[in-house]
């Protein structure tokens, strides 16, 4: 048990020591017409938007047995998230994820926030949509909040590295599923 206390807490004073460690951007060129500027110390691309495809994994824990017949497996999940970003600060994700115990697919749909911050954010959301449960559980609509840090890495900030903790919550009965994961992707 100390030996995962002594983990636990030297990762938390190193994501609490990387924004510190974190060294200055190089100044960039800023050619051309008003807005028209790419790439550092000019602007994001047109309209400031950017699309991001994640791979998603990791651990999922349903709060009940699945039913009678349900595929069984280990407590584990993979998924992929399409994120329409708004502006640095606002992201629209589109979400799919396949539960191995108990075989439940959840495709959600959300508003995801980011806070300020170089390279290491926090990002909370809240998604919405369908929970496939097999074996007459059926279909179920579902809202799934999310709490999580993330990185940008890269020399664009274009490689995004996250973990995350997203309750999957069915409307009508079926159980709560925790899924704890980790989400490596690239931003467009």
């Amino acid at each position: 048990m100390m030996r995962h206390v002594r983990l636990c807490g030297a990762l938390a004073m190193l994501a609490a020591t990387v924004p510190l460690t974190a060294s200055a951007q190089s100044g960039g060129r800023t050619d051309g017409p008003e807005e028209s500027e790419y790439g550092k110390g000019g602007y994001s691309g047109p309209g400031g938007r950017s699309v991001s495809l994640q791979l998603d994994w990791g651990a999922a824990i349903n709060s009940r047995k699945p039913p009678r017949g349900a595929p069984s497996g280990p407590p584990l999940f993979v998924g992929a998230t399409l994120s329409l970003w708004g502006a640095d600060w606002y992201q629209l994700d589109v979400s799919g994820a396949y539960v191995f115990d108990g075989g439940r697919f959840v495709g959600m749909v959300g508003p995801r926030f980011r806070t300020w911050g170089w390279p290491l954010v926090f990002t909370a959301g809240l998604k919405a949509g369908a929970i496939v449960i097999p074996e007459g559980e059926g279909l179920r609509f579902g809202i799934s909040p999310q709490l999580g840090a993330e990185i940008l890495l890269g020399d664009r900030e274009n490689i995004l590295m996250a973990l995350n903790y997203t309750p999957d919550i069915p409307i009508g009965g079926g159980g709560v599923t925790h899924r704890l994961g980790m989400s490596v992707g690239y931003k467009f």
